[in-house]
């Protein structure tokens, strides 16, 4: 008889690392902390909020800045998710009624989500990128709060944040392209959303902050919504929960976008239930508010358990150690952005040809449009897969996204279509 041959743990764990095992949960106590703040993915993410951070300075979402095909499409995902709130909307809400309605609408509603999700990123992508279907889809599902515990909080939040580092990461996104338009166009849209989500279906906030937070359900767009004022801001820090200045400029900066929000959604003084907020709104200046956020984000949140142990790590947000030997620097903040500086440019291209065609009565092509036209000549644009399918997750098709990787679904949802049906029929 021939001796068993000894089992190498390292082997072992190394096939379970695998990416064809689909995106893992990889901190589950406070000992796995060190090694997610050494790993790839905590450095991609560092650097994509501290990139766009420094991008969007002096921008406004009203500003005509580049939209590429690929934001737009990615942003319809939540045209498609919108439809189904529709279809599973809860029963209106009466005086002194229980609140499990509005539970089993969530959980319906979070039912078809991952029921359709993956085949709605395989869309919204090109097809050239069929093979990131499942991380992508994993990241996505899980952004949108938990449908067990009936809550949403600032680990949800950071799942989206992981879809679109990952969206980068996989050059679906440019970096010089879509770095503003991920935050002020896709972001902003993810943000609305989840809004809907949490009204619709009176969702509860997993955050431990309560009042002393900047908000009970989001983090990020208060960074972003800073960095934004970090540059020639029309009013100050003072005035920015003031009432006319939501009136004014809710539309153009994701800040006072959120301050409106909270406003009508909140009962009482911003002292009262975001005593963080308030508390900022007497500095001066806002660089040194948003290096602050930035400090709190990374100390408190990127660090607590209970964000990260239900964050799922895959090949393009890996939790692999990186040892590049790069440093994680913060962002150049109350400086002209370059998309700030060529935007200004461009204007003064077209006030110059203005200038020009009036006095000599002929149209001129401006700089601007020469160097969009010349852009796009040089930049081809992969086919989408909204006509041909190259997942697996259609007939007929030849590559497959989903083959040989297991999509990793919530333990509730077997429990649920195991326990019977007229639980979401009811």
């Amino acid at each position: 008889m021939e001796p068993q041959s000894e089992v190498n743990p390292k082997r072992v764990a190394a096939f379970f690392r695998r990416s064809n095992l689909g995106p893992l949960c990889r901190v589950q106590s406070s000992s796995d902390i060190e090694a997610w703040l050494a790993s790839r993915a905590y450095f991609s993410l560092i650097t994509y909020l501290n990139d766009v951070s420094a991008e969007i300075q002096g921008i406004r979402n009203t500003d005509f800045f580049p939209i590429s095909k690929n934001i737009k499409r990615l942003t319809a995902i939540f045209d498609q998710l919108d439809s189904m709130i529709a279809t599973n909307s809860p029963a209106p809400l009466v005086p002194g009624a229980s609140m499990d309605s509005r539970s089993k609408s969530y959980r319906r509603w979070a039912h078809v989500m991952l029921r359709d999700i993956y085949q709605i990123v395989e869309k919204a992508v090109p097809s050239s990128k069929c093979g990131h279907v499942n991380e992508l889809g994993v990241f996505l599902s899980g952004s949108f709060g938990s449908s067990a515990k009936i809550e949403y909080g600032t680990g949800h939040e950071l799942s989206f944040l992981f879809f679109m580092c990952a969206l980068f990461k996989a050059e679906i996104l440019d970096k010089e392209e879509d770095l503003a338009a991920s935050a002020l166009v896709l972001f902003d849209r993810y943000l609305q959303f989840v809004r809907r989500l949490q009204v619709t279906y009176s969702v509860n906030s997993s955050n431990w902050h309560g009042g002393y937070s900047l908000d009970k359900f989001q983090f990020v767009p208060f960074i972003w919504g800073f960095a934004q004022l970090c540059h020639e801001a029309p009013f100050s820090p003072k005035k920015m929960l003031d009432e006319d200045t939501v009136a004014k400029y809710r539309g153009a900066y994701m800040l006072i976008d959120c301050v409106g929000h909270m406003a009508t959604t909140n009962i009482g003084t911003f002292a009262r239930h975001s005593s963080q907020l308030w508390s900022l709104a007497a500095l001066s200046s806002w660089t040194k508010i948003h290096r602050s956020l930035m400090f709190m984000y990374m100390e408190d949140i990127l660090t607590d358990v209970d964000n990260l142990n239900a964050l799922r790590f895959g090949e393009l947000m890996s939790f692999e150690e990186d040892k590049s030997g790069r440093h994680l620097d913060s962002a150049r903040m109350g400086v002209k952005s370059p998309l700030r500086r060529q935007m200004t440019e461009d204007q003064d291209d077209q006030d110059q040809d203005q200038d020009v065609t009036s006095r000599s009565g002929t149209p001129s092509i401006s700089r601007s449009e020469q160097n969009e036209t010349a852009r796009k000549k040089a930049k081809v644009e992969e086919p989408s897969s909204d006509c041909m399918s190259n997942s697996g997750l259609s007939l007929g098709s030849e590559c497959s996204s989903l083959s040989g990787v297991n999509v990793h679904l919530p333990t509730w949802l077997d429990d649920c279509t195991a326990t019977s049906k007229n639980a979401f029929e009811n």
